[in-house]
């Protein structure tokens, strides 16, 4: 298994997705001048058991909403993607078909028609007339709670080669970020008092998976698997489905949801110390629709969430204005408009972008 991940031929593939999107940046330009010389050099290293995680780069993104980002140096990105096609395979084959976050032939459109079907089959089951409620599920403070503990023993269970175990735990476990003085630094509590912010991470609780990393996306499933596995399982939901931290179950039984709504949360801190959004976690009727990946969801049609919608307002109109400007060009402001209708055009939302762009 570990000679795959240090194979040439794999790291040459790795190298080609990683600059996939981003052939102009500084840094891949500069891998890419030496590369055979480069990839060798890592290729060495990763065989005899040299290779070393280096510092993060940190910053604040806002949109869809604020969240702190450690990107990881560029030849980390390359053996992420390298790790990830050998071992993704062996994890996916235990997840279950309704987690549809970070997956082949899966995403959010996948998601929203799961979670459409869901509800008609739900109505179907129960009768018109019969009222039908949802368990909507959010984990607090998700990535940053994650316990490289618990999650090292979901992965053991899995990887048993020794090496590649050996490089996942590196991975998940070295984590140093470059300071305001460019100098890497541990990534402590320490370096976020000022901003009166929690660390994307914590070495001395041995918590969290930096958002950035292609590892914590499949790791995050890995870790969330498991309560996929209780809820599907030993609660035997019928009617379940996860993106990521976001999740929902559907009943015609309200009390039965209030119950388990509380199992879960049990079961989340005592299996994996994580615990439910108290805001974000609630039941409610499917008649007011079902927010989930972006999209309100009723039985026969689906609307744009609200959310989502006055996020892309506010997004088009700077990218508007700074057209108006010509600080960006057309082609820009054409990109923006087609990401957003091409969420759109899942949703019944016809004269909505006839308003919006036509206008």
């Amino acid at each position: 298994m570990y000679d795959k991940i240090y194979d040439l031929n794999n790291l040459i593939i790795a190298h080609k997705k990683v600059t996939k999107s981003n052939k102009n940046k500084l840094s891949s330009l500069r891998y890419f001048y030496f590369l055979e010389n480069n990839l060798l050099k890592l290729e060495s290293l990763l065989s005899e058991e040299n290779y070393k995680v280096k510092p993060y780069k940190h910053f604040i993104v806002t949109d869809p909403k604020r969240r702190q980002v450690s990107a990881p140096a560029f030849e980390d990105r390359i053996v992420q993607h390298s790790l990830v096609s050998v071992i993704e395979p062996i994890f996916d084959k235990t997840f279950i078909d309704d987690d549809y976050a970070c997956r082949n032939n899966k995403g959010t459109h996948y998601a929203l028609k799961r979670a459409k079907k869901f509800l008609q089959s739900a109505r179907t089951f129960y009768g018109k007339e019969k009222d039908i409620f949802i368990l909507k599920g959010d984990i607090k403070k998700f990535f940053g709670s994650i316990s490289w503990d618990i999650l090292l023993e979901i992965v053991f269970k899995k990887i048993k080669d020794k090496r590649t175990y050996n490089l996942i735990e590196k991975i998940i476990t070295n984590h140093s970020m470059y300071g305001e003085d460019n100098n890497p630094k541990l990534c402590q509590q320490g370096l976020f008092e000022e901003k009166k912010e929690e660390p994307p991470v914590s070495t001395q609780n041995r918590t969290g998976l930096p958002i950035g990393n292609l590892t914590s996306q499949l790791f995050a499933n890995v870790y969330m698997n498991e309560l996929d596995q209780y809820i599907k399982h030993k609660l035997k939901e019928k009617w379940y489905g996860r993106y990521m931290d976001d999740f929902f179950i559907i009943s015609g039984d309200k009390e039965h949801l209030e119950q388990i709504k509380v199992e879960i949360n049990n079961f989340l801190k005592n299996r994996l110390k994580l615990n439910l959004h108290p805001k974000k976690s609630f039941i409610q009727n499917v008649k007011y629709g079902v927010c989930f990946v972006g999209y309100r969801i009723f039985y026969d049609h689906i609307l744009i969430n609200g959310s989502t919608l006055r996020r892309f307002q506010k997004k088009y109109a700077r990218k508007l204005k700074m057209f108006r400007k010509n600080k960006i060009s057309e082609e820009d402001l054409h990109r923006c408009e087609q990401s957003f209708c091409g969420h759109m055009k899942h949703a019944n939302a016809y004269w909505l972008r006839e308003k919006m762009f036509n206008n």
